[in-house]
């Protein structure tokens, strides 16, 4: 998925695309899954996170909730630390991945 996500991200932004591209692909998918398996209705939603199990551009896409939350979260997604390149703005510099 990622090689298919990543050739059409760069024909439709003319350029490498950032790893926020990547993410917001991500929550698209998360988001279309799950409301095509369990409908609009807020508390089907409520109760889907459980299960989902979406095919994502860095891995599968599982949710958990913490001890103490009582928030659905991607504990466990591949991170990425970048900052701003001084000599290139529109570039990205990774300082960590992981």
């Amino acid at each position: 998925l990622g090689v298919r996500v990543e050739a059409a991200l760069r024909t439709r932004l003319a350029g490498e695309p950032s790893f926020v591209a990547y993410e917001g692909y991500d929550a698209v998918l998360v988001l279309a899954d799950v409301l095509r398996t369990h409908g609009v209705d807020r508390a089907g939603i409520a109760a889907a996170w459980s299960r989902v199990a979406t095919p994502g551009t860095r891995g599968p896409i599982r949710f958990s909730r913490p001890a103490g939350s009582g928030v659905w979260q991607w504990a466990w997604p591949p991170v990425r630390v970048v900052d701003r390149d001084p000599a290139r703005p529109d570039r990205f510099r990774v300082l960590r991945s992981g």
